[in-house]
């Protein structure tokens, strides 16, 4: 079962399946080109790759930004 392979967390911020909270479940995550499941997101993250599109050049574009701010 993928809940149990990810350890109860989402596989981006490691955060527990929230069941009790406002985000009741861990979402599926899929390559909306090809529909492969990647794995299973709280919420917020799965919004955030969707507001990226899953564009690896932006994300890494993000992460360069939020290193160099944190100097």
């Amino acid at each position: 079962m993928l809940l149990q392979r990810q350890g109860g967390v989402c596989a981006i911020c490691q955060t527990p399946d929230p069941r009790d909270r406002r985000f009741r479940f861990l979402t599926v995550d899929h390559n909306h080109q090809t529909g492969v499941v990647r794995g299973l997101l709280c919420s917020p993250c799965n919004r955030g790759l969707g507001y990226f599109k899953d564009n690896e050049e932006v994300i890494a574009r993000a992460l360069t930004y939020i290193r160099e701010i944190k100097r």
